[in-house]
C-alpha cells in the first residue's frame, strides 16, 4: 500500500481592493524640482539686477579709494611724474635747478595734476561743471608749494611755461617734422612761435586744464600761417603750408562723412512692412 498524501484544503482566493487612503499612499508623488528652478531663476534675476545697479550706483569713488591706500598712491604718483616729463622736458631744463629741487618740483607738478584730475573727474559725476572759482582754488593749492621750493623769480617762468603749454605743443610737433631736414628749428624761432600763437584768441585752447589734462595742440589756421610766415625760412614754411593742406583736407572730409550719415536712408525693400505697395505693370 502506498502512503498518500494529506490532500491540501482549497482556499478560495480574495483579491483585495485598495482603500482611496492606500491609494493615495501608493500614487507617485510630484516632483518638486520645479519650484526649485523657478526660485533658483529668481535668484539668478535678482543677482543680476544688483550687479547692474551696482554698475550704475557705485558705493565707493575708484581714484579717490585708491589714492587712500598708500602704495597705490605711489604708483599713480609715480606715473603722473613720468608723463609730465613730456610736457615740462624743457622747462626743467631751463630752470636750471639741482638733481634734489628738481625731484621735488617733479613731485609737486605730480601732486597737482591728481589734485586737478580728481577735480574734474568728481564734477563729471556729480554732472555739474568745476566752476572758475573752484578751478582756480585747485591751482593755487597746488602752485602754493610750488612757488616756496622755487621763489619769485623761477616761479613766474614757471607760471608762463604752464601758459603757453598748447602753443608749445604746437611747436613741437613743427620742430619734429624739421629735426631731419636741412633747416631744422632754431631756439630763437622755437620761442618766437610759441610766443606769438599764444597770443592768438583760440576758444579751443584751454591753457587752465593742467600740463597733462590739457594737452591740446590747435590746428594750423590763415592767422598762424601769416605768423609763421614772418619767422621761418621759405623750406621751413613749406612744411608748416603742406600740415595747413592737410588740415583742411581733413575737414573737409569729415565734413562729407557727416552729411553723407546724416542725411535719412531711403528704403528700398519691398517686402518691408510700411512698403508693400507694388506699382502698375511691375511685379510683385
Amino acid at each position: 500500500m502506498f502512503w498518500k498524501p494529506t490532500p491540501v484544503p482549497q482556499v478560495s482566493r480574495v483579491v483585495v481592493t485598495p482603500s482611496k487612503a492606500s491609494k493615495d499612499k501608493q500614487a507617485p508623488q510630484p516632483r518638486r524640482e520645479q519650484p526649485k528652478q523657478e526660485q533658483a531663476k529668481k535668484g539668478q534675476a535678482k543677482k543680476v539686477e544688483a550687479q547692474a545697479e551696482s554698475f550704475k550706483q557705485p558705493k565707493q569713488q575708484p581714484l579717490t579709494k585708491a589714492l587712500m591706500n598708500p602704495e597705490t598712491y605711489a604708483m599713480i604718483h609715480g606715473e603722473f611724474k613720468r608723463r609730465l616729463d613730456a610736457p615740462y622736458g624743457k622747462m626743467y631744463r631751463e630752470l636750471g635747478l639741482d638733481a634734489g629741487t628738481l625731484q621735488q618740483l617733479r613731485s609737486l607738478l605730480a601732486e597737482k595734476e591728481l589734485t586737478l584730475a580728481e577735480g574734474f573727474r568728481l564734477a563729471e559725476e556729480a554732472k555739474t561743471p568745476l566752476s572758475a572759482d573752484s578751478l582756480a582754488a585747485l591751482r593755487a593749492d597746488g602752485d602754493t608749494p610750488i612757488r616756496e621750493l622755487l621763489g619769485e623769480e623761477a616761479y613766474a617762468n614757471y607760471k608762463y611755461y604752464e601758459s603757453t603749454l598748447p602753443a608749445r605743443n604746437h611747436v613741437n610737433e613743427l620742430e619734429a617734422r624739421l629735426s631731419y631736414k636741412s633747416e631744422p628749428l632754431t631756439s630763437s624761432q622755437y620761442n618766437a612761435l610759441v610766443k606769438a600763437l599764444s597770443e592768438l584768441s583760440d576758444p579751443n585752447i584751454k591753457t587752465d586744464s593742467g600740463a597733462w589734462l590739457g594737452n591740446y595742440s590747435p590746428d594750423v589756421t590763415k592767422e598762424s600761417l601769416e605768423i609763421a610766415r614772418g619767422i621761418l625760412t621759405p623750406s621751413q614754411f613749406a612744411v608748416y603750408e603742406k600740415e595747413y593742406e592737410i588740415t583742411m583736407l581733413g575737414r573737409e572730409m569729415e565734413k562729407r562723412y557727416s552729411q553723407y550719415y546724416s542725411q535719412p536712408k531711403q528704403n528700398t525693400g519691398g517686402n518691408k512692412k510700411g512698403n508693400n505697395k507694388v506699382e502698375k505693370g511691375t511685379a510683385p
